[in-house]
């Protein structure tokens, strides 16, 4: 399963006399109740975030964990070396209903096993999912299929990332896979039957090619793109502050070159140049432009 885009790493070393800690830190059993997890770490809350870490990368197929348990041997003295290694990538959901299983403290380090609840997961997920039976494509309009494929462009990318936490935990569900399957067919068939040319923007390249990336090319019915630009600027001591606004205007290309869906979008940075200052807006406004459409171009 494919997640969505941030990285976060947490590590923890540590040494301490092999039978200090309980076989539920170093040897932590599944359970068919709860997803579970032990974070250890020199807080309560590092403990558990590496934790919580642990438990988002066993609900997620495509990052790993890694726990790895050494005993070590230096002048007739054993000492055990426990690593806790988690690349953590973000859920398609938000996750609710953790508990605190147990907790120790010792030498300065704090061992927390956190758990939710597989049937609270569930459940919450089926509930979400069953939203997509409410959800339909307009009929024989390409241009207003268009504006339905990209509004909900990120809402049945969440949808399709579900769906796999939900088989993962609890097998196929062949009706919600369907209904699903058949919401982003009309989604490809609605984005392929029109070309969206961006016009304009010859000033803010960089822009206008995040646009184009982001935009179909290759249907019949032909829209325009119509990105515009105005900037805002301050200067306090030697700080220069730099706000742009991008205003984006899906139009025909045909007279009279009717407005079909416009908005705005923002970006305020600031540097010690007002040119720098400009630059990092305009990065800001492609990182943007790189989430699906619904985030961008419609109001959340």
């Amino acid at each position: 399963m494919k997640t969505s885009i941030f990285a976060f790493f947490i590590a923890c070393a540590f040494s301490c006399s092999a039978q200090n800690w309980p076989d539920w830190v170093t040897q932590p059993q599944k359970s068919d109740e709860y997803i579970t997890a032990v974070g250890v770490g020199e807080s309560r809350l590092a403990a558990k975030q590496a934790a919580i870490a642990d438990i988002t990368t066993q609900l997620s197929v495509d990052v790993s964990t890694q726990q790895l348990q050494k005993l070590i041997k230096q002048d007739n003295q054993a000492s055990n070396y426990f690593e806790q290694a988690t690349t953590l990538t973000s859920l398609p959901f938000t996750l609710t209903g953790l508990e605190e299983l147990n907790t120790l403290e010792q030498n300065n380090l704090f061992a927390l096993k956190m758990g939710v609840k597989k049937s609270t997961l569930v459940k919450n997920l089926k509930s979400d999912l069953l939203k997509l039976s409410r959800i339909s494509a307009p009929k024989n309009d390409n241009e207003q299929r268009f504006i339905w494929a990209l509004k909900n462009s990120g809402g049945l990318d969440v949808a399709a990332k579900k769906l796999a936490v939900l088989e993962l935990l609890s097998g196929p569900k062949l009706l919600i896979q369907s209904t699903l399957n058949n919401l982003l067919n009309e989604q490809a068939k609605a984005l392929n039957a029109v070309s969206c040319d961006v016009i304009g923007a010859n000033n803010i390249s960089e822009i206008k090619s995040a646009l184009n990336n982001a935009l179909p090319h290759s249907g019949d019915t032909r829209l325009w793109m119509r990105p515009q630009i105005r900037w805002q600027y301050a200067k306090s001591n030697n700080n220069y502050s730099a706000k742009v606004i991008l205003t984006l205007a899906l139009t025909r290309s045909s007279s009279p070159f009717k407005v079909l869906l416009q908005q705005d979008l923002f970006a305020q940075e600031s540097a010690t140049t007002q040119e720098n200052a400009k630059q990092k807006a305009i990065n800001n406004l492609v990182q943007q432009l790189k989430a699906p459409a619904s985030q961008w171009l419609f109001d959340i």
